[in-house]
C-alpha cells in the first residue's frame, strides 16, 4: 500500500513597505518572498465570524502556513505562483495579523491558518 503525503503548493507573499514622498505622502511598495507547501483550502461558514468582517474581507481561502514560515502576515497579499503567469493574477489579501500555534502542538508541517480574501473599501 502507498503512503500518500500531503503537499501544499508554492506561493509569492507580498510584503508592503512604506515611504513616504516629498509632499510626505505615503508610497507603498510590495517586496515579493516566496513561500513553498502553503495549503489552499475553503473555509466553512463558522470559520469566519465577525473578526473577520471587521478587517473588511470576504474571505475566499483558508490557508495552511508552513511552520517554517514564522515572519508576520499582517498587511500583506498573497498570489499563487501557478497563477502569476496570468495577465491578472490575484492577490488574495490576508486577514488581521494571525499568530502561529506552538510547533510542539501541530503534528503536521502546518502551524497557522490564515484567512485570505477580496476587500471592499
Amino acid at each position: 500500500m502507498a503512503v500518500t503525503f500531503l503537499r501544499g503548493e508554492t506561493v509569492t507573499v507580498l510584503r508592503p513597505s512604506i515611504a513616504y514622498d516629498e509632499r510626505m505622502d505615503p508610497v507603498t511598495t510590495w517586496e515579493p518572498e516566496t513561500v513553498d507547501n502553503v495549503l489552499f483550502g475553503r473555509p466553512t461558514t463558522e470559520d469566519v465570524d465577525g473578526a473577520m468582517r471587521a478587517y473588511g474581507v470576504h474571505v475566499q481561502y483558508a490557508l495552511g502556513i508552513p511552520k517554517e514560515y514564522a515572519a508576520s502576515l499582517r498587511g500583506c497579499r498573497i498570489v499563487r505562483v501557478r497563477d502569476s503567469g496570468m495577465e491578472h493574477p490575484s492577490e488574495y489579501v490576508v486577514a488581521g495579523d494571525p499568530a502561529p500555534l506552538p510547533p510542539e502542538l501541530c503534528p503536521t508541517p502546518w502551524n497557522r491558518e490564515v484567512f485570505v480574501g477580496w476587500v471592499d473599501g
